[in-house]
């Protein structure tokens, strides 16, 4: 049998976010352009000026440009130039594995929905249905709304059949090697 595949690209949360709106705020609200990050683990300093920001990362100094880009009705919006060779510019930068980049250079991805497994995924889907036929996940087949269409409704719950059957054969399978692992 197949193991299960641990998550496919790294996420945001496993890495260090400097977010230059949450650090611009920050400076204003306490009148300084000294700032202290701390995430969980990793505690840092961060210089602020119009131009750049400083922040001490893994045991270097990292220098980012901010560059002021042309938003809508003459406003400016101050970016992060990513430090990479691209220099996209960014209102966040992560640091991860030693280097100090945006999320595409970084190849991060936000934690979606998506699990690993083929049952988490019918699992996800199974609930994401029933939320959306105006039901809770674990209670029964949610009775049809008084604006829903009859031939959707009954095609929602024969997608929900088709799911539910495909998640008790693994049940099933499961309960089956666990019967024979235990004699």
């Amino acid at each position: 049998m197949k193991k299960a595949k641990a998550a496919r690209v790294p996420v945001l949360e496993n890495a260090f976010e400097v977010n230059l709106p949450k650090l611009l705020r920050i400076a204003k609200a306490t009148g300084s352009s000294r700032l202290l990050l701390d995430d969980g683990d990793v505690r840092t300093v961060v210089m602020l000026t119009v131009t750049h920001l400083a922040v001490f990362l893994g045991g270097r100094p990292w220098v980012v440009d901010i560059v002021p880009v042309q938003c809508l009705k003459a406003r400016v919006r101050p970016l992060l130039k990513c430090p990479r060779a691209h220099e996209g510019n960014f209102q966040s930068l992560y640091y991860r594995g030693g280097e100090l980049a945006c999320r595409r250079c970084q190849g991060l991805r936000y934690a979606s929905t998506l699990a690993p497994s083929m049952v988490g995924r019918e699992r996800l889907a199974r609930h994401k249905l029933i939320k959306k036929m105006g039901g809770e996940p674990g209670e029964g087949v949610p009775m049809r709304n008084a604006g829903a269409w009859r031939k959707k409704h009954a095609r929602q719950i024969i997608k929900l059949g088709v799911l539910m059957q495909a998640h008790y054969e693994q049940l099933r399978a499961f309960l089956g090697q666990s019967s024979q692992v235990g004699a």
